[in-house]
Order: C-alpha cells, then sequence, then structure tokens
C-alpha cells in the first residue's frame, strides 16, 4: 500500500481484532423484499405522461388533462413510496442494509 493510503486511515485489509459494527444488529437473513416493485408506479405515471395524457382536452377541475396526470402522479408518488417502506422487512425488523463500502477494504 502507498504511503499516502496509509496516512488517510486506509489498511489494505480489516484489523481481525476490530468489532464488526454491524454485529448484533438485526438482519434480513434473505427475505424477499417484494415490495420494493411497487416503486415502478412513479415512475411508470411520469414515463407515461407523454404517452398517455398529452392533450389539453379533457379539463380536469379546470386544467388540461396534462397538468391534472402530472399533478395526481405527484400526490401518489409519496403515497407509493411511504407503503413500500412500510411494507419492506427491512423497515419491520429494523433491520441493517448494509452498503458494499462496510464489506471493508477499498475496490
Amino acid at each position: 500500500m502507498s504511503p499516502q493510503g496509509e496516512a488517510a486511515g486506509r489498511s489494505a485489509e480489516p484489523d481481525p481484532h476490530e468489532p464488526d459494527p454491524l454485529e448484533g444488529l438485526p438482519t434480513l437473513g434473505g427475505a424477499s423484499r417484494r415490495s420494493l416493485w411497487i416503486l415502478l408506479v412513479p415512475v411508470v405515471l411520469y414515463g407515461a405522461a407523454p404517452l398517455v395524457a398529452n392533450r389539453i382536452e379533457p379539463r380536469v377541475l379546470g386544467v388540461p388533462f396534462l397538468l391534472a396526470w402530472v399533478i395526481a402522479a405527484t400526490v401518489i408518488s409519496p403515497v407509493a413510496i411511504w407503503l413500500v417502506a412500510r411494507l419492506d422487512p427491512a423497515y419491520r425488523t429494523g433491520a441493517v442494509e448494509p452498503v458494499p463500502a462496510d464489506e471493508g477494504g477499498a475496490r
């Protein structure tokens, strides 16, 4: 390893004597996370807007249909995200979600 990496506090391998910071925290244990598919709802709503709702008539509550579509998608999106968070097993169990940076060692 270069002296600059050591000076920055990075080591090539994790110290075997150092305790794992994720030790003792709940994990998913391979649980399925199918609820994440609901996150495609906002993507489809916004992506389909130019294809489905790209017209002025009919008007919904006095606004063009495209604007009404975008407003509806904006209201539905946080609801879908909230629903996914509540249905996700990681949220319900309070499990940690390790990211690749937690694995140790820079790649």
